[in-house]
C-alpha cells in the first residue's frame, strides 16, 4: 500500500498530453517520444515545437487543448480523433512553454515541454476525448 507521501509525490507528477487517437497504439506501446512527425507547420512547412514533447499539468487545460485542435482538424467536438494521455514523470525534468501566450490566457495550470521521452510504461490512463469531458 502506498504512504500518504508516495501518494503525494505522484498525483504531483501527473501529466496529460493530448494526441491523435491514431497514435495511441503505438504510444502505449513505445512511450511519448520527441522528433516525431509534427501535427503542426507553418506555411513554409517548417515544423514549430523545435521537437519537443508537450504536456499539461492541469487536466482542465489538456481538455481545452483538445477541443481546440478538435475543432481545427474536423470543425467538431468529440470526434473521437483526439485523446488525453494521462501519465506520471518527474515534474522537473520539464521545462515552462511559452511559446503561444495568447492560447495560455486563463489557464489552471503550466503549459510543459522537454526533448526526453516518456516510459510507456508511466502512461496510467487514456481517454478520447468527447464531448463529455466539456462539461
Amino acid at each position: 500500500m502506498k504512504s500518504f507521501q508516495e501518494f503525494l509525490l505522484e498525483s504531483n507528477n501527473i501529466l496529460w498530453h493530448c494526441t491523435l487517437t491514431a497514435n495511441v497504439s503505438k504510444i502505449k506501446s513505445k512511450g511519448i517520444a520527441p522528433l516525431q512527425t509534427s501535427n503542426w507547420a507553418t506555411g513554409s512547412g517548417k515544423r514549430y515545437g523545435g521537437g519537443y514533447i508537450f504536456a499539461f499539468n492541469n487536466f482542465k487545460d489538456a481538455v481545452r487543448w483538445a477541443s481546440k485542435w478538435d475543432w481545427d482538424i474536423t470543425s467538431s467536438w468529440g470526434s473521437g480523433k483526439i485523446s488525453i494521455i494521462e501519465f506520471t514523470d518527474n515534474i522537473d525534468s520539464w521545462e515552462i512553454d511559452d511559446a503561444d501566450p495568447i492560447s495560455q490566457m486563463g489557464n489552471n495550470g503550466d503549459w510543459l515541454k522537454k526533448k526526453e521521452s516518456v516510459s510507456p510504461k508511466s502512461i496510467k490512463n487514456i481517454q478520447i476525448f468527447t464531448k463529455d469531458l466539456l462539461k
